[in-house]
């Protein structure tokens, strides 16, 4: 039996309902997912676990970070499965997650302990909840439920909050269980466990988690112009997934206190923290507002971590979606699914992942962590499945669509089943078009369109007319009795842009098309330079537009280095040079 939150979202989940499709190359990820991550044999994954509890343990060893057990990234795959199942409609991703919960269940011992240290135990929660949700498999939540008192009698509870000397917080001994690093993300899963049904032990062990001493210092904004009075050097990734936890604190308790925290730790991290992908965390640390997000390009090559950070982000921004209806919130999501995510090298059969996205002065490469199934094996999943969620969004009395990327929607309104499909040009085009099938009589509801912000141009047509839509919240409504076949065209209105790294570093700049981040091939070529201030620079002039999405510099550079070209970050394969960043003032090659 689950437990009814108090809070009401402004938009509802239409992506784990499976009414979501993706098409083009976020599908074809998910379909490689799908056969990556199916590929991996049970008996592998459970090997490890098994062989902990004195079982049969048959299969292979995995490699890497799973070479003793699985335990790293264990629950995050299960959670993975569960959702591709329910977003790709993949039903033998369901199945798997059951089978592996199962298995592991198999090795817990009676008194609930997981021979889990709480970084290992942090991701099976989410597990276990993912797998009873979106696979409806009670036995996960009675997993959760016969850990909770083990977890609490083991887990070592001195909570220290993190700070430069120690960047991820908690405690590391020799003993395993007392390895608490990131104790601040443990809470999420306690607190939607408790909301799916798990008993309310889970969520009075949640509130225990809470990292109130840094979400605090996100209570309130600061003045304009002033800096935020917030700790730096701390681990990113983590300190962005901790307000998961402090989203899920708002959805049991509706205390108003979580969503202003929520909407200013996103502000904060936005603007003061993120590159030009949304990537963010050189070398994993948070900075300080004084410069140091231009200096960390001259040397760092782990510059974002760039999986795990873009699964924290997306769980922030899906929350602040859900509980506003504010179309900004997909703008952070918007530049991870095109230059973020959507720009790393898949994971490999046998474990080769993404890790870091370089984006250093001067050259850059694309290379998979040097160790096999790393941490980002387990959220590169969860991302993928993820993307269904973020394009589509139910409203009272419509649907939204926050990201223009090609899909089909089916949906109930009003007792009737609609379909919205979208086909897209963008972003080597400029125009979506979505068409509405509705085989019975004419049906009222409102469409909603996220304005992007980097827009010059958003126009709207319905069926051939220019649309007199009135702006929500971020979005261009259009309300009206929809007929079969009725056609909207959006104009999006991409331009090239120049955005620089930060304030004090106006010329360290990266070129993006909308919000696709553009890398220059570097093999051996000039960098790019121009006139400063670059604001008076006519981009058409300085530049060649040439299809697909390529951009040439005006000029030939010199006979041994020639001017490269910028295509989408995306297109660059691994080990080829490429730079994402340059000094317009001061062009550097090495």
């Amino acid at each position: 039996m689950t437990s009814e939150s108090p809070v009401a979202p402004r938009l509802r989940s239409l992506g784990y309902t499976g009414q979501v499709q993706l098409h083009g190359d976020l599908g074809d990820r998910i379909a490689d997912a799908a056969e990556t991550y199916l590929g991996m044999p049970p008996e592998d994954v459970l090997h490890g676990f098994r062989q902990q509890a004195g079982l049969p343990a048959p299969g292979e060893p995995m490699t890497g970070w799973s070479r003793v057990t699985t335990q790293p990234t264990f629950g995050q795959w299960v959670s993975g499965l569960a959702r591709l199942g329910a977003t790709a409609g993949i039903p033998e991703a369901t199945e798997r997650a059951v089978q592996l919960v199962d298995g592991f269940a198999e090795t817990v011992g009676a008194d609930g302990d997981t021979r889990m240290s709480l970084y290992g135990y942090e991701k099976l929660l989410c597990g276990l909840v993912d797998t009873a949700l979106y696979a409806g498999h009670q036995p996960a939540l009675d997993l959760l439920d016969r850990t909770v008192p083990w977890a609490a009698r083991t887990l070592e509870q001195d909570r220290p909050a993190a700070h430069a000397a120690n960047f991820a917080g908690g405690i590391i001994t020799p003993t395993s269980h007392a390895r608490t690093i990131e104790w601040y993300t443990l809470a999420e899963n306690l607190h939607r466990g408790y909301l799916a049904g798990a008993d309310p032990a889970a969520e009075e062990f949640a509130r225990l988690w809470h990292y109130d001493s840094y979400w605090d210092r996100f209570a309130e904004a600061p003045e304009p112009g002033r800096p935020w009075d917030v700790p730096v050097w701390l681990h990113a990734y983590s300190h962005v997934n901790t307000f998961a936890s402090a989203a899920a604190a708002y959805e049991v308790t509706g205390e108003p206190h979580y969503l202003e925290i929520l909407r200013n730790a996103h502000e904060y991290f936005t603007t003061t923290q993120t590159y030009a992908t949304g990537g963010y965390g050189p070398s994993e640390f948070t900075l300080p507002e004084d410069g140091a997000l231009g200096r960390s390009l001259e040397w760092r090559t782990d510059t974002a971590e760039i999986v795990c950070g873009t699964w924290a982000a997306f769980k922030l921004c899906t929350a602040l979606l859900r509980f506003t209806g504010e179309a900004r919130y997909a703008d952070w999501v918007e530049q991870l699914v095109f230059s973020g995510i959507g720009a790393v090298t898949p994971v490999r059969p046998g474990g080769r992942s993404p890790y870091y996205q370089d984006y250093r002065l001067g050259i850059a490469t694309k290379l998979p962590h040097w160790d096999d199934w790393p941490c980002c094996s387990g959220t590169y999943l969860q991302c993928v499945a993820h993307l269904p969620e973020l394009v589509y969004h139910a409203h009272d009395g419509g649907v939204s669509v926050a990201l223009y990327v090609p899909s089909t929607l089916t949906w109930e309104q009003d007792g009737r089943e609609l379909t919205l499909t979208q086909r897209t040009d963008f972003p080597a085009g400029d125009t979506t078009t979505l068409t509405v099938r509705n085989p019975g009589e004419p049906c009222r509801f409102t469409l909603r369109l996220r304005v992007p912000p980097w827009s010059e141009d958003f126009q709207v047509r319905v069926n051939g007319e220019v649309t007199s839509a009135v702006g929500n919240h971020g979005w261009v409504e259009v309300d009206r009795d929809w007929t079969d076949g009725d056609e909207v065209i959006v104009r999006l209105g991409a331009r090239l842009r120049v955005l620089p790294v930060d304030r004090w570093h106006p010329h360290r700049v990266a070129f993006a098309h909308g919000p696709v981040v553009l890398a220059q091939n570097a093999d051996w070529t000039m960098p790019i330079s121009l006139p400063t201030p670059w604001q008076m620079v006519d981009l058409e002039a300085a530049f060649t537009r040439e299809d697909p999405l390529v951009y040439r510099p005006v000029g030939v550079g010199t006979a041994r280095l020639p001017l490269g070209r910028m295509a989408p970050l995306s297109e660059v394969p691994d080990r080829i040079p490429y730079r994402v960043y340059h000094d317009l003032d001061n062009p550097r090659i090495v």
